[in-house]
């Protein structure tokens, strides 16, 4: 049950974390990609995990979920360095708490 609920709010985070408008740097534009692909590779890991677990494969499952924190890490670290570049710095402290949270994920395997 805590696997699931940490799942849920972890992606709920990530989903309604706000996006700046896009700026034509380049490297905005390329750590808001990274960010883009991560999250989803997260989200694909987690949604496995969860299957593996329900079908009582818990040493996969705790495969895929340390896979999932990996990325979502990397993604949420990406997403910091984007709002950096903007200037938009006001939810960088839920974004850190995000990545605890993945780390968490991480580390509960």
């Amino acid at each position: 049950m805590r696997f699931i609920l940490n799942i849920t709010l972890i992606i709920i985070i990530f989903i309604h974390a706000p996006l700046v408008s896009a700026l034509s740097n380049d490297d905005y534009k390329s750590y808001l990609e990274v960010w883009d692909q991560k999250i989803k590779l997260a989200s694909e890991y987690l949604k496995d995990a969860e299957e593996e677990l329900k079908n009582g494969n818990e040493a996969i499952a705790c495969k895929k979920q340390r896979e999932a924190a990996k990325y979502g890490i990397e993604a949420t670290e990406s997403l910091i360095k984007a709002f950096k570049i903007s200037g938009s710095t006001n939810d960088l402290s839920d974004l850190r708490v995000g990545i605890n949270k993945w780390e968490e994920l991480r580390d509960f395997c």
